[in-house]
């Protein structure tokens, strides 16, 4: 019975460091990694419309531009 204790806490553990491993390495915010976000385009005068495409604003028909 020891033995299947100390075989499946070894496995256990091994589960967990390699899938950390696993993780850590899949970060995008390692120094170099290039970021994909959409584009995002607001109008001028109304901040709070975010569209992912260029068009009209739908309170006042602006151009929108793509957020910095």
């Amino acid at each position: 019975m020891k033995w299947n204790h100390w075989l499946s806490m070894a496995l256990a553990s091994m589960v967990l460091a390699f899938g950390g491993v696993g993780f850590i390495g899949c970060s995008s915010g390692q120094p170099g990694a290039k970021s994909e976000k959409a584009a995002q385009y607001t109008c001028p005068m109304h901040p709070e419309v975010v569209k992912d495409k260029p068009g009209d604003c739908p309170k006042c028909a602006m151009k929108l531009v793509q957020k910095k």
